[in-house]
């Protein structure tokens, strides 16, 4: 007997393969997030203590503080060296003050107190309010390494007199 109304042939079930990518993205979609890192950029870290706060004590040695500042006539060093005395404790410090006239100069007066003091790593800069931002760049690249090698690699900004 044959029928009045036959059906078209119904094409092929779809449904098997979509399950199949769904399995699969449920296993990589995971696997690659987990995998990717975020933090694949490239700067310069910046830490910028508040107003309030103070920053970390340094590793105790023989130069207790060491500033560099802009002024008219080059960069004046200024160190707190820790006095060489039997009974020489922290905070029994002399200033010391030099004078360099250009980076290299600067460079060579920082091997000196790097000398003394091969564990710093910590140095503070103190730009005059006129100074361009190149010139800070230039500078802060200077003081972290020298023709002899790595002299002070963290930096400190802060702020100097304002024109």
């Amino acid at each position: 007997m044959r029928r009045l109304f036959s059906e078209a042939p119904a094409g092929p079930d779809l449904r098997p393969a979509l399950q199949s990518i769904v399995a699969l993205m449920v296993l990589l979609l995971p696997l690659l997030l987990m995998t990717t890192s975020l933090q694949k950029r490239a700067g310069i870290a910046l830490g910028v203590p508040g107003p309030d706060e103070e920053l970390p004590p340094e590793v105790p040695g023989a130069v207790e503080d060491l500033r560099v500042e802009r002024q008219a006539t080059g960069y004046l060093v200024r160190a707190s060296v820790r006095k060489t005395d039997v009974v020489g404790t922290a905070g029994n410090t002399e200033a010391k003050e030099v004078l360099a006239t250009d980076l290299t100069g600067l460079q060579e007066v920082l091997s000196t107190f790097k000398g003394l003091d091969p564990r710093r790593e910590r140095i503070t800069l103190v730009p005059a309010g006129d100074t361009p931002t190149d010139e800070v760049v230039r500078w802060m690249d200077a003081v972290r390494v020298g023709p002899s090698g790595e002299l002070f690699p963290k930096v400190i900004l802060a702020a100097g007199p304002r024109p």
